[in-house]
């Protein structure tokens, strides 16, 4: 059931928490198949767990995030030291804090873009500049744009051009194609819809559509046009795939069969939000099919559970996960970082009245 009173800051701190969760709850499960999920652990996962033998996530406690969620909570810190007004200068600091705060995750999960972005921003340079550059396969339109986008949409609630903008900012100095820009705001937008008190399904998905057609208009413009197909067909086969299903798990099925599980930002754009809408926004349920589905698991995860948390809220998420999850990130300071952005998003929809 959805909340009955419309709470501002709990949609915020559900957005990053059940994020956070997502990220954590795919951690063991990163870069197997649905099949050998379901052989390594005898069941699908539907909790916290350590990672077993998994390479992406030794070391890490149950409940223990990995680069997603991360890099989604320093991105939010830079948005809420420029008071809502993100700055290119700062989104490349904060990528590059990322790096300095969490060696346990860096190097170790950074993406191919994020890895070859670092090693060259070090060496000096415009990060416009640098993440336009391109001839390496992966660079560029891997998925970690979106990964980190929540706080675009989260201090935007129902500024669909708001969002766009922050999140085309987030995602320049480090994605710099065309199919970055776009699946970055598909999300953006999708959180900042969620966000209102009237959203719906289909709302959220229209919303996620506009953000996929402005951000790659922007990104021909000021990008480089990446190779590679466009976000936008995968939005809508996604929702292709929802509504021929049943039910959630064969829409789980299908999206695998016809969205693909890698780590592009096209098909992590298709599945997230598939998996959202077929679970009709319930925030456990969404992370659960998406640490299950297979591949890029963690990532899937932490975008989809932040549109679902952004939806449905913090209250409709597990006081024991949350416990589990609190104590196993202490550098992430979910309650304050939803405090500041809340301020944040009533001034700007003050402003807008």
């Amino acid at each position: 059931m959805k909340q009955k009173t419309y709470d501002l800051y709990d949609r915020i701190l559900g957005s990053l928490v059940t994020a956070g969760m997502g990220d954590a709850l795919g951690v063991p499960s990163e870069a197997l198949s649905r099949a050998e999920i379901l052989q390594e652990f005898g069941k699908p996962i539907d909790c916290f767990m350590g990672p077993g033998d998994n390479i992406y996530g030794q070391g890490n406690l149950p409940g223990e995030v990995t680069d997603d969620s991360s890099q989604m909570y320093e991105m939010a810190r830079a948005v809420i030291s420029t008071h809502g007004e993100l700055t290119h200068q700062a989104a490349a600091d904060a990528l590059i804090r990322w790096t300095r705060s969490y060696p346990k995750y860096y190097p170790r999960n950074a993406g191919p873009t994020m890895r070859c972005w670092v090693e060259d921003y070090m060496k000096g340079g415009d990060p416009l500049e640098l993440a336009k550059v391109g001839k390496a396969y992966g660079r560029g339109i891997s998925n970690g744009c979106a990964m980190r986008v929540a706080s675009s949409g989260l201090c935007n609630p129902g500024d669909l051009d708001g969002a766009v903008k922050t999140a085309v900012i987030m995602t320049s100095v480090s994605h710099g194609t065309q199919h970055a820009y776009a699946g970055a705001c598909a999300i953006a937008c999708a959180i900042a819809e969620a966000m209102t008190e009237h959203a719906e399904i289909t709302s959220v998905l229209k919303a996620a559509i506009y953000g996929a057609k402005e951000g790659e208009r922007i990104g021909l413009k000021e990008a480089r046009a990446a190779y590679g197909p466009r976000v936008l067909p995968y939005i809508l086969r996604a929702i292709d795939c929802v509504y021929r299903a049943d039910n959630a798990e064969e829409a789980s099925l299908l999206l695998e069969d016809h969205i693909g599980c890698t780590g592009d930002i096209q098909p992590t754009i298709g599945i997230t939000l598939g998996l959202f809408a077929a679970n009709d926004g319930d925030p456990v349920n969404t992370i659960k099919a998406a640490a299950n589905i297979g591949g890029d698991t963690d990532t899937f995860a932490c975008i989809a559970g932040m549109v679902a948390g952004a939806y449905k809220g913090f209250e409709t998420l597990p006081k024991e996960w949350y416990k589990v999850f609190k104590e196993a990130n202490p550098l992430l300071d979910m309650e304050w970082a939803a405090e500041e952005l809340t301020k944040i998003a009533r001034e700007r929809t003050h402003e807008r009245k």
